[in-house]
């Protein structure tokens, strides 16, 4: 399972596609699936670990409530799945656009399992919220904003 590591500050062009760090791009090169993120952010999972994500997902819940119904179509309709072109690069629907609220200037970070898309005001509130709680991190439980 390939580890997604560092930050980088791409842009997107014209027609809305995100050039993927070239870092990332032969991990993700097998295709790509992108997706809501709870913080409202895009996820970019491979193929691989959306399948798990997805599996977790599905397993998690009563499949006859309707709150399990609605989450999965909440999480799956806006869903895309995509192969980089040749030149790395991959669209960002307009749905995944409003969701993060993405202008044309990005972060794209790596959080382990997966990549994330942010708005880059967005993301330095979302880490200067967290600032202290990650300075006094220890074993214990962890309760970030």
């Amino acid at each position: 399972m390939p580890v997604f590591i560092g930050t980088s500050y791409p842009k997107l062009d014209e027609k809305f596609r995100l050039i993927l760090p070239a870092k990332f791009r032969d991990r993700l090169a097998g295709g790509v699936v992108l997706a809501k993120s709870q913080e409202h952010c895009v996820a970019i999972y491979t193929k691989a670990q959306f399948m798990a994500e997805a599996e977790q997902l599905t397993k998690s819940a009563p499949i006859g409530t309707p709150e399990y119904r609605n989450l999965k179509r909440f999480y799956f309709g806006p869903t895309d799945d995509q192969t980089p072109d040749g030149q790395g690069r991959i669209l960002i629907t307009q749905d995944l656009r409003d969701w993060a609220n993405l202008g044309r200037e990005l972060i794209v970070t790596g959080v382990g399992t997966h990549l994330e898309i942010w708005n880059p005001t967005d993301y330095a509130a979302l880490m200067a919220a967290n600032e202290e709680t990650f300075a006094n991190y220890s074993a214990g439980e962890v309760k970030l904003s």
